[in-house]
């Protein structure tokens, strides 16, 4: 047997191209959308029901957020203890999650408790009753926990960042104060259910070992319309966008100052985003990053800082965030300011650009490692109306993209003045 030689670095193949797993397009006979993506030995399947139900939809604050959390807490004919017991019994997961545009029922089981199991969450998306004893608990709950990160902040940080970036008002943007827990009802979060957890608005990704049975179970138990429907959507010509401000608040005795620092920015569908993926990765994407090299490895100042480009559907962001010593806050946001305007006035040298390059292209094929991530993959796309052609436009972006073009980028997008900028903590 030849031992490898651990001093010589493997060779290193690039990814060329990657073979996206397309999806068998169905429809249910009630005219929801079915998406079948076959992958992987084991015999477990998993499902996504994406339902039009996110915060954008809110009447009222919050409803979004009460509605899904309320879903799997009983039903005309089961309580939620019998619910619980009947997943644990059969060691399935079932998971409801309240986003901003969408929200997503996900759940996964072995392939032959199907025929046992989607009856189940079809009684939960068809008939769940919010019965009032739960609300409240879970209320109570949910300002409690409100309560508690107002006082965090990291989490006060940003969700100021948001509340500034996109005015109170908008949609998107967080609630003020826990006390708004105060205002929501059992009948507005079911009001919410009843007209946004429908057959209408729901759209369906199953992935695993999928077939023609899976099929038939699915048109079995989601197949006839419930649900009436609903026009709403939020009016958003009157909401003026605030400019650009620096936002202090104070949190006594905090012994670091949270900073968030960002702008609108395009979202998925946009031509720049990809490019501004790439942007974004070299400023502070990664552990290789220039915000990480210069306040954690270089400074000391921070455990973490990280960029993001967060595409929601009608709006993206982009925002820098870290947690740094309170003595120190002061010059690590003249440091982030730093490295935005270094990437506005010099070239980005090719050694850097390829690192952050294979970076990327690993993250790339991790979205696409296994059915469950091809699956994900999907639901990100499919969210925004796009097809493959979005990964392929990333990946020739992340290929060839030139240090001309990203000066270009950080010229546009990343200029200092207009930035909104949060810190909170001792301050």
């Amino acid at each position: 047997m030849i031992k490898p030689d651990r001093n010589q670095q493997p060779d290193i193949f690039p990814v060329d191209k990657i073979n996206f797993l397309q999806p068998e397009e169905h429809r249910l006979s009630n005219g929801s959308p079915v998406y079948l993506m076959h992958g992987g030995e084991q015999e477990i399947v998993k499902f996504d029901f994406l339902f039009r139900a996110g915060s954008w939809y809110d009447k009222r604050k919050l409803d979004s957020v009460m509605a899904a959390s309320m879903l799997h807490e009983g039903t005309s004919s089961r309580t939620a203890s019998q619910l619980a017991e009947t997943f644990d019994f059969y060691g399935a997961q079932f998971n409801a999650s309240p986003y901003y545009d969408n929200s997503y029922v996900s759940f996964l089981s072995l392939k032959k408790h199907l025929p046992t199991l989607l009856p189940v969450v079809s009684d939960i998306l068809r008939d769940s009753v919010f019965p009032e004893n739960e609300f409240e608990i879970l209320r109570q709950k949910r300002k409690q926990k409100a309560l508690v990160d107002s006082k965090t902040v990291g989490i006060s940080a940003q969700r100021n960042f948001l509340r500034q970036v996109m005015g109170t008002n908008h949609p998107y943007a967080p609630i003020k104060s826990y006390d708004y827990y105060d205002t929501v009802t059992r009948e507005h979060a079911h009001e919410f259910y009843r007209n946004h957890y429908t057959s209408e608005r729901m759209s369906i990704i199953a992935s695993g070992h999928v077939d023609n049975k899976t099929m038939e179970l699915l048109e079995q138990s989601f197949g006839t319309p419930w649900g009436g429907k609903t026009d709403y959507a939020p009016d958003t010509s009157k909401l003026q966008l605030p400019d650009p401000e620096k936002i202090e608040i104070h949190k006594k005795g905090a012994s670091q100052n949270a900073i968030a620092i960002g702008r609108l920015m395009p979202t998925l569908n946009h031509p720049d985003y990809p490019a501004l993926k790439v942007l974004v990765t070299l400023l502070g994407g990664f552990y290789g990053s220039r915000l990480m090299k210069n306040l954690r490895e270089d400074k000391g100042y921070t455990y973490s800082v990280h960029s993001s480009a967060i595409p929601f559907l009608q709006q993206g962001i982009f925002l820098t965030f870290s947690e740094v010593g309170t003595e120190v806050s002061e010059d690590a946001v003249k440091q982030i300011y730093h490295e935005m305007e270094r990437l506005q006035n010099e070239l980005v040298p090719e050694d850097e650009l390829e690192m952050v390059r294979s970076y990327m292209m690993g993250r790339v094929l991790r979205e696409f490692d296994g059915p469950f991530a091809m699956a994900q993959s999907f639901e990100t796309i499919f969210e925004f109306g796009l097809t493959y052609g979005y990964y392929e436009r990333l990946i020739e972006t992340i290929r060839n993209i030139t240090p001309a073009e990203i000066q270009h980028l950080a010229q546009q997008y990343l200029s200092p003045k207009d930035m909104t900028q949060v810190i909170a903590g001792n301050v």
